[in-house]
């Protein structure tokens, strides 16, 4: 009965092409310019660590300036940092209250390998860091794993390469025990981790939360003792005799440039560590710091990413007027529909007369709005890669994990096509079905 009534559909379609192909072509614009902005809504409104995102949090603490009458501002309001000063840092790290401590910053240099030519060096920013920073972010390694807990304390110089710059450096071969060039300092490469890219980037500035993941990662005390010092790299913030020179008068000053983000194995330890951060404020409210009223906050990854904004206003809104011209372009549908029914009457007609009854017309034109949502859908799919292909380009800022569509996004396209065909159809079919074979029949 099903193959019976596709065919119906089909020879229906074959006889009014014009006015098919209408359909289908609004059907897959409307979908087009829909699925083009939900995807990247979509994608930049992921939550990153699904099975963990509670058990992860980063550390805000208020030690900003208390003279000044505005305090740290973002956007316009008061605020306290997102980063922490490295004496905080070091405090928190070594109080080792957490189960996994991810602290990290950046500096800039040139890059190559140890055996390449000097003109084939490049210049890359490089995330430094401790160990912990692979585990608590999920970055999977295929080959070789982090650096020691020694080499975290001691500052060695040893460096975690992408799969990307393995490629480049080494050919993609396996180059753990290999030398890398930083600089002028050598490097031992002690493990490569996979193509990875949280989407959002959630662990750091939202500025940056599209940008395509560092392709370096160094342990933090290596850039420490090395001063290698990149201050339009590491985004730090300062009050009171800023530092300008070294890095050295960063690590003593009230400068905040540090990211902390901590990992528990269960939500009860983070509690426990966010009565260890009031006490820790206390402390240092007694040798005069952190006196501005502005409490801190320890915030997982999905409370980080709202406060942040990572799907902004005008995201939203071009998702809003996205739909709205998708409804305009199903409301043209539902006007075709009815014409292509209204001339079909006579057919309807002789179909009743025979014995048809009303619910074998609505399903023989359900059946028919089905497989025309269905074919404007697929090119409407279609038409959105190739949209989405031309935003990569020209977004080239954004990674393209940002502009993709994944499997679910696939499926629901097709099913919103069909579903809004078959749902604006409704009214159509219903006034289709009320046509009496008497009327029709003394026409034909």
């Amino acid at each position: 009965m099903v193959s019976y009534y596709i065919k119906l559909a089909w020879l229906s379609l074959r006889k009014t092409p014009l006015l098919s192909f209408l359909m289908i072509g609004t059907i897959a614009i409307g979908i087009t310019a829909a699925m083009i902005t939900v995807t990247v809504g979509y994608m930049m409104a992921q939550n990153p660590l699904p099975h963990k995102s509670e058990r992860v949090a980063m550390v805000h603490l208020n030690s900003w300036d208390p003279t000044q009458p505005y305090g740290y501002r973002r956007n316009g309001k008061n605020d306290i940092p997102s980063t922490l000063t490295y004496q905080d840092a070091m405090a928190l790290l070594q109080a080792d209250k957490a189960d996994k401590h991810a602290l990290f910053t950046q500096f800039s240099d040139m890059i190559r390998a140890e055996a390449m030519d000097v003109r084939d060096a490049q210049f890359h920013p490089v995330r430094s860091t401790t160990r912990d920073f692979f585990d608590v972010f999920d970055a999977p390694f295929i080959h070789g794993g982090t650096w020691s807990k020694e080499a975290d304390q001691t500052g060695e110089q040893v460096i975690v390469l992408s799969k990307h710059e393995n490629d480049r450096l080494f050919g993609g071969i396996n180059s753990v025990g290999q030398d890398v060039l930083v600089g002028t300092l050598l490097y031992r490469v002690v493990g490569v981790i996979d193509d990875w890219q949280p989407t959002p980037r959630f662990y750091t500035h939202r500025y940056l939360m599209y940008q395509s993941t560092l392709n370096y990662f160094v342990p933090l005390e290596s850039q420490i003792r090395n001063e290698l010092f990149s201050p339009t790299s590491m985004g730090w913030s300062c009050w009171g005799d800023a530092p300008s020179s070294t890095l050295a008068q960063v690590l003593l000053s009230e400068c905040v440039w540090l990211y902390m983000w901590v990992e528990f194995d269960t939500v009860d330890k983070k509690d426990d560590y966010f009565h260890f951060l009031s006490d820790y404020s206390e402390e240092q409210k007694q040798v005069g710091r952190f006196t501005r009223p502005e409490p801190n906050r320890l915030m997982s990854v999905t409370e980080y990413l709202e406060k942040e904004g990572a799907v902004s206003k005008e995201n939203i809104m071009g998702i809003g007027f996205a739909l709205a011209f998708l409804l305009a372009c199903l409301c043209n549908v539902m006007s075709l529909m009815m014409t292509k029914f209204h001339g079909k009457g006579g057919e309807i007609g002789l179909r009743r007369a025979v014995g048809a009854s009303k619910k074998d017309i609505i399903i023989q034109f359900g059946f028919e709005l089905i497989f025309i949502g269905f074919v404007g859908g697929v090119i409407g799919l279609l038409l959105a890669q190739v949209g989405l292909s031309v935003l990569t380009d020209m977004f080239s800022n954004l990674h393209k994990n940002v502009m993709t569509m994944d499997i679910y996004l696939m499926v629901g396209t097709i099913g919103l096509a069909m579903s809004t065909s078959v749902l604006f159809g409704l009214w159509p079919i219903y006034r289709a079905s009320l046509i009496q074979p008497s009327s029709q029949l003394k026409s034909l």
